[in-house]
C-alpha cells in the first residue's frame, strides 16, 4: 500500500503538472511563441506626408521601429473615434517601449490640415513624439494606404451634394524592417489586446 506521506506527493505533482500544462495552453494561444508564428505580409515604400506639427514627416523616421498605422479623418462620426480611442490604449499599454510608434493617416487631407490634427490628437492625449498625425496630397495617401498598407480608401458623392468617405477599420502592425507582419480589427477591444500582444513580440527583436 502508497503510504500517506508518498500519496500525497503524488497529487501535488499531478496537480502541478495540469496547472503546467494549462499555463502553456494559455498563454501559447494568448501571444505567437516567435515571430515565425507572425506572417511577412510585404514590405512598405517610403513615403513623405506632413504631420500635426507642420513639419515634413518622413518614413526613414520608422526605420528600426514597431509600428502601428491607421487611416482615420477628424470628421468622422462613425468608427474614427472608436478607433481612436483603441490607438491610445495601444499607446497606454506599450508606452514603456521606446521603439514603438503609433501613425494615423487623415484620409480628408482637405480639411485635415495639421492645425486641426493638432487638435485632434490633443483630445487623444497622443504623446507627439511617439503618435503622429499624418495629411498632405490625397493621391500620394491613397497610394500609401492601397498600394503600401493595403487598405481600402474611396470617395462617393452623396445624394446632398457632399462627399462620404469610406476607409477600411484596420490597424496595421509594421516591424522593425517595415515589413507588414498583421492586420487587426481597430473597433474590436479583444483584437487590439491580440496587437499588443504581438507587438512585444516584435520588439523583444532587436
Amino acid at each position: 500500500m502508497m503510504k500517506k506521506e508518498t500519496f500525497h506527493v503524488v497529487i501535488v505533482a499531478a496537480a502541478f503538472v495540469v496547472l503546467a500544462g494549462s499555463a502553456v495552453a494559455f498563454f501559447g494561444v494568448l501571444a505567437p511563441r516567435s515571430t515565425s508564428d507572425l506572417p511577412r505580409l510585404g514590405g512598405l515604400p517610403e513615403f513623405r506626408l506632413t504631420a500635426q506639427d507642420s513639419g515634413e514627416f518622413h518614413s526613414a523616421e520608422l526605420d528600426g521601429k514597431v509600428w502601428v498605422a491607421d487611416l482615420i479623418f477628424t470628421a468622422c462620426s462613425g468608427p474614427c473615434l472608436r478607433m481612436t480611442s483603441q490607438m491610445s490604449r495601444v499607446q497606454e499599454a506599450l508606452a514603456a517601449e521606446p521603439d514603438f510608434r503609433l501613425i494615423s493617416i487623415s484620409v480628408d487631407p482637405a480639411r485635415d490640415t495639421p492645425e486641426r490634427l493638432a487638435w485632434y490628437a490633443g483630445q487623444a492625449q497622443a504623446d507627439p513624439s511617439r503618435w503622429r498625425f499624418l495629411t498632405g496630397d490625397m493621391e500620394k495617401i491613397e497610394q500609401l494606404a492601397e498600394s503600401g498598407l493595403r487598405l481600402a480608401v474611396e470617395s462617393e458623392a452623396t445624394e446632398d451634394q457632399g462627399m462620404a468617405i469610406l476607409h477600411s477599420d484596420r490597424f496595421v502592425l509594421v516591424d522593425r524592417k517595415g515589413e507588414i507582419r498583421g492586420y487587426y480589427d481597430g473597433l474590436e477591444p479583444a483584437d487590439v489586446d491580440r496587437l499588443i500582444r504581438h507587438a512585444r513580440v516584435l520588439l523583444a527583436l532587436f
